[in-house]
């Protein structure tokens, strides 16, 4: 280095010592490197459509102290701080009524602002449509007995047509065409099974635009004609429990597309997919493109998923449907469902049956990462071994409660995809699903806490009660006046997003953070992070 190159540098931290000693600058680069930003997140994002009337609720994390602010549809809207924080920074909320239109009508993209002392940060949000107010009408069950046979119908409607495609994989990612923000599979849409038929009417790039308001990958469907399949009837129905499974078989005349609503469900907003509720004591089985039935009322042996059934003929959106509530023979004992479509039309469905506690209990543990991916490396450990210590540690505590555990193999050589662990655990059909993974973040070893993740409405609960009981054990450790809940959220990762099951994502804590991970690694806390989350399971098939 040349002595002129030396004397600047030197002149150069002269002139910044002065600078931090007389204006305070000290603190601005000393400060933690997440509040560098003013404005961390915004919600929604991706893209959203609501009918005339409906709440956008906006959300932004920003700096506490900040004035926030959405824009859309050239109106500003204020948000307002919450009392809930994450990594230093506050949440503000806000919301905005969409206008009633005529026509579906782009609204715009949002635009967050943040502002304070003289700073101004701006981040984009969703794109915006209102679409046109949806009219839906039941007709109630005509027939309606408890015995002997029921029917219903809708009269003079006429049948759909059009190019009619047809699913050709085993499940099919169903996405929504009137979406709340999802880039992934709509989590209220059940996987169509392969054989299930639907019309297109439209296309983008990469997918087909279907008349029952779903959209699906042009990959996972095929055009096989142009006409129509007409109306659809529902002529008979059987019921089995082989003690495991309560399997019902329903005889139709074609694979129309249909989708399973546990109820009851509160979602936080009409716009998000954020659950406040769903412990259910019912399914509805909706059939579209149907315009009767005519079956034997449904009898189920005792220790079924079900104990009796209810019949209604409605009209969607144009739609003909009949639906069928299901009702459960234990509350909250909706797992998801098993689908297979025959090429007459004859669906059958297998609901796992209820159990009471972990004994009996179908478990899948996937240990995050593994060959050929370490995950985050956070603390100078690979995140994929800590995985694998807890995920074996948690198989050992369910089996000694009297579950039966499906550790899948991840670290046999090959790297194992996130689709195919979901894959392997759908053909195991299981009644939960624990993916086990640690937190990281680069450059910040303050954030800390344990968090899950979910994706299908009836996996919240499950997320809620894992995550409570983590934190709880936080308390009785090491560092317990530094324990933090960051709560039970919806994501979108692929290992939660399937309908076959329950399924969530623990985050047992930050690698990052020193003392988490002096716990996160520690041995003789394996149990203790085991039991918990065990319990928060236990806590989920109770009912609780």
């Amino acid at each position: 280095m040349s002595k002129k190159i030396t004397l600047k540098a030197i002149a150069l931290a002269a002139v910044m010592a002065v600078l931090m000693a007389c204006f305070g600058w000290a603190d601005v680069f000393a400060a933690d490197p997440v509040m560098d930003s003013l404005l961390l997140d915004v919600s929604p994002k991706g893209s959203v459509s609501l009918m005339g009337g409906e709440t956008l609720t906006l959300e932004a994390l920003a700096a506490s102290g900040s004035t926030v602010t959405a824009q859309v549809d050239g109106k500003t809207i204020s948000l307002s701080a919450t009392s809930r924080t994450e990594d230093g920074g506050v949440w503000y909320e806000g919301s905005y009524t969409v206008p009633t239109v005529q026509k579906d009508t782009s609204l715009g993209q949002l635009k967050f602002t943040a502002s304070k002392d003289g700073r101004a940060e701006t981040r984009v949000g969703a794109q915006v449509t209102a679409v046109v107010l949806q009219k839906y009408v039941d007709v109630e069950n005509p027939g309606g007995g408890s015995s002997g046979s029921v029917s219903g119908s809708l009269d003079n409607v006429t049948p759909a047509s059009g190019d009619i495609v047809r699913i050709n994989a085993e499940y099919a990612d169903i996405f929504s065409s009137v979406d709340r923000g999802e880039e992934y599979a709509s989590p209220y849409w059940y996987n169509l099974p392969q054989n299930t038929m639907d019309y297109a009417i439209g296309t983008t790039s990469s997918s087909y635009i279907l008349k029952s308001g779903r959209r699906v990958s042009k990959s996972n469907a095929t055009v096989v004609k142009n006409g129509t399949n007409g109306n659809n009837e529902i002529s008979g129905v059987t019921v089995k429990n082989d003690g495991t499974f309560t399997i019902l078989t329903f005889k139709q005349d074609w694979a129309v597309p249909f989708n399973l609503t546990p109820s009851p469900l509160t979602y936080a907003s009409s716009t998000s997919n954020t659950v406040t509720s769903c412990n259910p004591t019912s399914v509805t089985l909706t059939f579209d493109y149907t315009t009767a039935y005519s079956v034997d009322s449904l009898s189920f042996p005792s220790g079924s998923a079900f104990t009796s059934a209810s019949w209604k003929v409605a009209m969607n959106n144009g739609i003909p449907q009949v639906q069928v509530t299901l009702n459960l023979s234990q509350k909250g004992a909706y797992y998801g469902a098993y689908a297979t479509y025959g090429t007459d039309g004859t669906l059958t469905l297998k609901f796992l049956n209820p159990v009471t506690s972990l004994k009996g209990a179908r478990i899948v543990i996937d240990a995050g990462h593994g060959s050929g991916d370490a995950g985050n490396t956070g603390g100078g450990v690979k995140e994929a071994d800590v995985n694998l210590a807890h995920a074996q540690a948690l198989k050992t505590e369910l089996e000694s409660r009297g579950a039966t555990v499906y550790l899948l193999e991840t670290r046999a050589g090959s790297y194992v995809s996130v689709t195919q662990r979901a894959q392997m655990a759908t053909k195991w059909m299981p009644h939960v699903y624990i993916a086990v993974h640690q937190n990281s973040v680069s450059g910040n070893n303050s954030a800390r806490g344990v968090e899950t993740y979910y994706n299908t409405p009836w996996s919240q609960r499950l997320a809620k009660y894992i995550n409570d009981e983590l934190y709880q054990a936080y308390l009785t450790l090491p560092y317990a006046g530094n324990a933090k809940d960051r709560g039970n959220k919806f994501s979108e990762f692929a290992v939660t997003r399937t309908k076959q099951f329950a399924s969530v994502l623990v985050e047992y804590g930050f690698l990052t953070n020193s003392e988490e991970k002096a716990l996160l690694t520690n041995s003789s806390y394996y149990p203790v992070f085991a039991e918990a989350v065990a319990d928060g399971i236990d806590q989920f098939l109770s009912g609780k």
